[in-house]
This record gives structure tokens, C-alpha cells and sequence, in this order.
């Protein structure tokens, strides 16, 4: 029994599993669509004042698909890279730290999109030896931080995070470090440690504004538990604001536009119940998450299947160890460890829940705004699964091996689908019309840039399918809605199949005025309407 205890306690098991959360990071990489939120990253970037910059040049002309991509290779343009920082700044954003960041990345690593999801990949690295040196200040043993490490790398929820070109893995390190500067500086009471706390306050508050908030519960750790310290971190937090001052006033006398942005988490009704459900599925999605359900809450109760209820059960298994970690940590840790896990986590739930219900909002079902709370949860199940001096030692193992088994079979699944896999099926559109012009020899796809109806949508998904291409050989006609005589501007024969997709009802309407029954609806599994266009004789008759 010593020897099975004295192997579960070797470092090895831990290296072994952290360095397989690692290599997954690289996995399939560059097999997932990039989406609709990192083009916009790749934009914003740019410090471009419309959308992919698209404008009326080309209207009513053949071009290849690759000048739409080339809009987003800005090596092409050759930025200078201070004026491009000024016009990030000029364009209103909550994140501007991860597009400053990437200003300098794609100068060094290339501006392909993989190379972008790569600082994300570096990022999660350079979180593992904070985490590790967190979990060991709270609990104080080497295991406890191997834990946090692996049970981190394998994270399904972080993996989505950490091969996304999104700025949310860059806030979870900044946060992860914050954490960590705060309890040295308040167990040591060091220069350097406060330096290092005001330092990451401020670069957190950049990278994302809801930082403010985490700042507000080390607040309530400083004010109940270290209370002879209280003054030093209430100067501490001064200076942060001073520090990011400037970025805030910008904010607040943009304000409405910050909301009007925040808009669309809005609904008539939402009732009390929804949101608590969203918080819920979110925590366990840090271990769990392989099925494609509860996007919104009435997928519940409507679109229930066999891999759902299976997951289900899982998922309630892990939320009762996740509540048995935290009586746990209550019982056997340092009164001042229990509490920082517990005030860097409850008023998380609390908070976001209350928004909720005040806005008629489901903020809660769209779990990446609140990813700062997958670092306590990982804090919970460490202070459970770290305890060797117990006769329940064996079987604590047996459920982190538990953890780890869910939490990469999840990864795996997720790795399968080329969408993002927690924005649900409806990204599949794209990756269907990618694959159905990708799988014509020499196809041409006509289009006014126009998702049902909604032009400002219309150039972003239109740039989605049109990135996910894996033929060098489309051609795009984006053509005015009222354009007369279509077929003068398409050479005879030059191409195996011609598509409408992403047309505003006008210009649908208008082309079958003018092809009549050349023009056929075909069957789409999801999304907005696509037709062909029978190159028959008559149809090249000008």
C-alpha cells in the first residue's frame, strides 16, 4: 500500500500528464475554421476603421479568393508598426493588451493563421510555472502544484481557450500571476511583490476590463483576512487605477457603444433559473466538455440525446466533487487558503449571476467571460486530491485519474470538429460552403457580401468560408444587387460550377429574374440560402 501511495506521489505521473495537455495544444492546430471572432482579432490588429476593408474597387469583378485573405497577411502591407499601435487605440475595445501583443507577434512569427493561434499556445506555457508556484504557496506541497499543472494542460476548457486567437488565455496567465503576486506579497510583505502585483493589475486590467472585478475580491481576502495589510493593498489598487486611467476614461465616454456591443446577451425574458444553469454547466466544463448541448437552455429540454444524458452524469458527478473539495478544503486547509479559493470564486458566481438576471441576460451561457473561474475550480479539486496523510488517499487518486480521463477524452472530441466547438453547430455553415466550393475543380462564387439580410455580418461570414478554402482555384464575384446582365461578366465555360452564397434578398431576387430555372436552390444543412447556376447554353447567351 506505501509503495502504490509512494508512486501516485511521484512528480513523473504528473510531468507525464501535463506534457500530454502540452503536445494536444499543437494537435490539429490548424484544423478548426478561423472563426468569426479571431478575423476580427486579425482586424483589429491591423487598426482598421471598417470591416476587412473592403470596399468598392473590385465591385462587378472576377477576382481570386486569395485577395479577400491577403486583407488579413498585414506582412503584406507593411504596417509601420507605431501608427498601426495608434489606430488600434483609436478604435474602441475592452482588450487592447492582446492586440498590442499581437502587433509585435506576427512581425516576428508570421501572420498566417496559425502562427497567431501559436501566442496563444505560448501564453498557456508560460502560465504552467505560476500555477504551480500558486497552488504551492496555498497549499503548501510540491504535489498540490504537479496537480494544479496537469489537471490544467488537460483542461478541455482551457484547450479550447489556448488554440484560440482570442485574448482570453492571455487574461487567465495575467490573472494566474495576479493571484500569485497577491499572496506573496501579503505572506512576505516585500517591495518586489507588491511592485509585481501593481505590475500584472495593470497589464490584467488591459488585456480585459472585468479584471476590475478580480481586484474587488483580493479586496474582500485584504479586508477580512489580512486586515493588517489593508492599507498597503488599497494604495496598491490606486496605483493600478491611475495606471489604467487612461484606458478607462476612454471607455466610460464610449460607453454607449461599449453597449450596444454588450447588446445581443439581451432577451425579453430570462427566467431566474437560466442563468444559475449556464454557471453550473460552466464550472464542470473545466473538466468535461465533449458534447455540443446547453448552448442556451432550452437546448435542455429539446435536444436531448444518448451522449447528452451520458455526459450528464458525468457532469453531476463532477459538480459533487467539486462541492466535496470545497467542505473539504474548509476542513483540513489553513483558514487563509480556504478563503482566498473562496473569494476569488463566489462572487464570481454572484456577480455575473446577478447581471443576469438585472439585464435579462444569459452572459452566463457564454462561459468564456467568466474563464477567470476555471483557476479556483482547479484550486478546489488540487486542496482534495492533494492529501496524503489519509486513509481515502487511494481512492482521491482514482478520481483525479477520473478528472484526467473526461478532461482528455474531451479534448479529443473536441479536436474532431473543424468549428469552435463551444460556439455550437451553427459555425458549421462555413465550414460547409468552404467545403462545397473546396470540392469543385474551377468554381466561382458570386455574391454581394450579405448574411440574411444583415450587410455588417455579411463580409465577416462570408470571410469565414472564404479562409476555410482548401482550393487555390475559387474565384469570387461580388456583384452589385441591381446588376443587369449577369452573364457579361462571366467568361464562357471558364468555370466547373458557379454558386450564389451570402446574397442579399435583392440580389437574389434580381439574378432569378434574369437566369430563371438556371438558377437552383440547393439544400443547406444550416444556415442562409445557396443556389446553383446551370451553365447551360442559353445562359451564356449575352
Amino acid at each position: 500500500m506505501n509503495g502504490l501511495k509512494n508512486f501516485l506521489t511521484n512528480p513523473a505521473i504528473y510531468i507525464v500528464i501535463t506534457l500530454i495537455g502540452i503536445s494536444l495544444k499543437f494537435y490539429r492546430l490548424d484544423y478548426k475554421m478561423f472563426w468569426y471572432d479571431e478575423i476580427a482579432t486579425v482586424v483589429q490588429v491591423a487598426g482598421a476603421d471598417n470591416v476587412l476593408q473592403i470596399d468598392n474597387s473590385k465591385l462587378n469583378e472576377i477576382i481570386p479568393a486569395s485577395h479577400y485573405n491577403n486583407l488579413l497577411k498585414h506582412n503584406n502591407f507593411d504596417y509601420p508598426l507605431f501608427p498601426q499601435l495608434k489606430s488600434q487605440l483609436r478604435n474602441m475595445n475592452l482588450n487592447p493588451l492582446h492586440y498590442i501583443l499581437l502587433s509585435f507577434w506576427y512581425r516576428l512569427a508570421g501572420d498566417d493563421f496559425t502562427s497567431y493561434r501559436l501566442l496563444s499556445v505560448l501564453i498557456f506555457l508560460l502560465t504552467l510555472p505560476f500555477l504551480f508556484r500558486l497552488a504551492k504557496e496555498l497549499f503548501k506541497t510540491n504535489l498540490s502544484g504537479w496537480i494544479s499543472v496537469s489537471l490544467y494542460s488537460v483542461s478541455p476548457f482551457i484547450h479550447y481557450f489556448a488554440q484560440e486567437a482570442r485574448y482570453y488565455i492571455l487574461w487567465v496567465f495575467l490573472l494566474v500571476a495576479l493571484h500569485y503576486f497577491l499572496l506573496m506579497a501579503l505572506n512576505r510583505n516585500q517591495h518586489h511583490w507588491w511592485i509585481g502585483y501593481i505590475c500584472f493589475g495593470a497589464l490584467s486590467l488591459y488585456a480585459s476590463i472585468l479584471s476590475g472585478f478580480i481586484m474587488i475580491e483580493h479586496l474582500l481576502f485584504a479586508l477580512f483576512i489580512k486586515k493588517e495589510y489593508r492599507l498597503k493593498f488599497i494604495a496598491a489598487l490606486v496605483i493600478i487605477f491611475l495606471l489604467y486611467s487612461p484606458w478607462l476614461n476612454y471607455v466610460f465616454a464610449n460607453r454607449q457603444e461599449v453597449l450596444a456591443a454588450l447588446a445581443w446577451h439581451k432577451f425579453e425574458v430570462v427566467p431566474w433559473w437560466a442563468p444559475a444553469l449556464g454557471l453550473i454547466l460552466g464550472l464542470v466544463r473545466t473538466f468535461s466538455f465533449y458534447e455540443n448541448y446547453t448552448l442556451f437552455w432550452d437546448d435542455v429540454f429539446h435536444n436531448i440525446n444518448t451522449s447528452m444524458k451520458i455526459e450528464t452524469f458525468f457532469n453531476i458527478i463532477i459538480l459533487a466533487i467539486l462541492i466535496i473539495s470545497a467542505i473539504t478544503m474548509f476542513k483540513r486547509e489553513k483558514r487563509e487558503s480556504a478563503w482566498f479559493v473562496l473569494l476569488i470564486f463566489i462572487p464570481g458566481l454572484v456577480f455575473f449571476y446577478s447581471l443576469d438576471i438585472a439585464r435579462n441576460a444569459i452572459t452566463t451561457h457564454w462561459w468564456r467571460y467568466y474563464i477567470f473561474n476555471t483557476i479556483p475550480v482547479i484550486l478546489l479539486v488540487t486542496s482534495l486530491f492533494a492529501h496524503k496523510n489519509s486513509g481515502r488517499f487511494l481512492l482521491r487518486q482514482a478520481m483525479y485519474l477520473g478528472f484526467v480521463v473526461i478532461s482528455l477524452y474531451s479534448v479529443i472530441t473536441i479536436s474532431k470538429y473543424r468549428y469552435w466547438y463551444l460556439g455550437g453547430n451553427w459555425q458549421q455553415e462555413f465550414v460547409d460552403n468552404a467545403d462545397l466550393l473546396s470540392a469543385s475543380k474551377r468554381p466561382l462564387m458570386i455574391t454581394d457580401f450579405v448574411w440574411k439580410n444583415n450587410p455588417g455580418e455579411g463580409s465577416m461570414h462570408a470571410m469565414e468560408t472564404l479562409v476555410t478554402l482548401t482550393n487555390d482555384s475559387v474565384d469570387v464575384l461580388r456583384v452589385s444587387p441591381d446588376f443587369q446582365n449577369i452573364q457579361s461578366l462571366i467568361p464562357e465555360y471558364r468555370y466547373s460550377n458557379i454558386y450564389v452564397i451570402y446574397a442579399s434578398d435583392q440580389l437574389a431576387e434580381n439574378l432569378k429574374n434574369q437566369l430563371g430555372e438556371t438558377m437552383k436552390s440547393r439544400k443547406v444543412r444550416i444556415g442562409a440560402p445557396v443556389w446553383e447556376i446551370s451553365q447551360t447554353s442559353d445562359f451564356f447567351k449575352k
